[in-house]
């Protein structure tokens, strides 16, 4: 592999014209104090990229938060100690900035906010420990109050992940497993064996919400004191809140969570907090810029903490408690490709599955 940089390279750009992105060639980034520059080789696909692209961004930044590659380039006063030549991955706050973003031939990361890949981890594969490991990292370590491993909740304890299949549900149950939780996945039955084979000791179908709700109750003794919702659309918390029971204290969500009145009619007692992975990188954000009024995230100094803490954890993670990656559909296109691929995940055409992209 050359080190040699080159002065431009190609990037997934938010076009002026469409509420899309498109392959453009722009500048290599240069770096800020503490920032190393990472040549792309594997991205990997969340939900909020195409949706980045179909409702947020503005002209002109680049798409993209998943990543693996290698440290070709090093800035000033690292906060930890990388080498040319290291092979990381992790993820960046894509879509607001026309100088970060991971679906880009080079990536400007910060040196504590990515890992070094284990020798146990394809490149491909480390790609996905991304939006969806730190999120499930957020939700049970952070904002649920327990300990990073092998401190263990007690013997019996049952947590439930719904939308369980998915990428963030994948990873959440394999650290619900290391923190000692039995684990009750709500998904599709089509999905059972994959969640089973991440460690999901029983399993209910959401469709039938009252059977769930009986067949939960019974499995896990009356409900659970914390759940993690990884969809937050629709009737998804309505239905977890009742899968918790008269136990239920704290339900996570990715996205905004239900008004007051709600909350007393469906989940009385329940604190429903949203988790947000950008908060970790703890700058203030515009989370909806194309809008008249901005809505504005502030940035957390105790999350972005906690964000230094999760990447400095993982490597040791995966190789204490085996925490496996998710399953990848491997795309070999490149950048050319990824128009595609957001196109299959926005129709709904992607399930218990990664999608992830050879860029180098």
């Amino acid at each position: 592999m050359s080190n040699e940089i080159p002065q431009t390279m190609k990037a997934l750009v938010q076009q002026d014209k469409e509420n899309w992105i498109a392959v453009q060639e722009i500048p290599v980034p240069k770096l800020d104090e503490n920032e190393v520059l990472v040549k792309v080789e594997y991205i990997a696909q969340n939900p909020t990229d195409w949706k980045h692209a179909a409702f947020v961004s503005v002209p002109g930044v680049i798409n993209g938060c998943d990543y693996a590659g290698t440290v070709v380039q090093l800035g000033e006063n690292l906060k930890i100690a990388l080498k040319v030549g290291d092979k990381v991955a992790g993820s960046t706050h894509g879509g607001i900035y026309k100088d970060k973003g991971a679906f880009a031939e080079y990536s400007r990361i910060e040196s504590n906010m990515t890992f070094k890949i284990p020798d146990s981890l394809k490149e491909d594969e480390a790609s996905t420990f991304g939006i969806g490991w730190g999120t499930a990292c957020q939700a049970l370590i952070q904002s649920q109050g327990h300990s990073w491993p092998p401190e263990k909740v007690s013997e019996g304890s049952w947590y439930i992940v719904y939308g369980a299949s998915s990428s963030v549900g994948l990873f959440a149950i394999q650290l619900a497993k290391a923190i000692g939780y039995k684990v009750l996945a709500v998904c599709s039955p089509h999905s059972y064996d994959l969640v089973k084979s991440y460690g999901a000791d029983e399993t209910v179908d959401y469709h039938d919400k009252d059977a769930a709700v009986t067949k939960a109750k019974e499995i896990t003794g009356g409900g659970v004191p914390y759940a993690l919702d990884t969809i937050s659309e629709g009737e998804s918390w309505k239905i977890t809140a009742a899968l918790m029971g008269n136990k239920g204290k704290q339900l996570n969500m990715l996205l905004p969570g239900p008004g007051e009145e709600d909350q007393k009619k469906y989940g009385p007692g329940i604190k429903f907090t949203r988790t947000l992975l950008y908060t970790a990188f703890g700058r203030e954000f515009n989370f909806s810029p194309r809008a008249e009024k901005p809505t504005m995230i502030p940035g957390s100094s105790d999350d972005r903490k906690f964000g230094e803490e999760w990447y400095a954890k993982t490597a040791e993670m995966i190789a204490k408690f085996n925490i496996k990656p998710n399953p990848i559909s491997l795309r070999k296109g490149g950048l050319n490709d990824v128009s595609a691929g957001f196109q299959e995940m926005k129709e709904g055409k992607v399930s218990g599955t990664k999608i992830v992209y050879k860029v180098a």
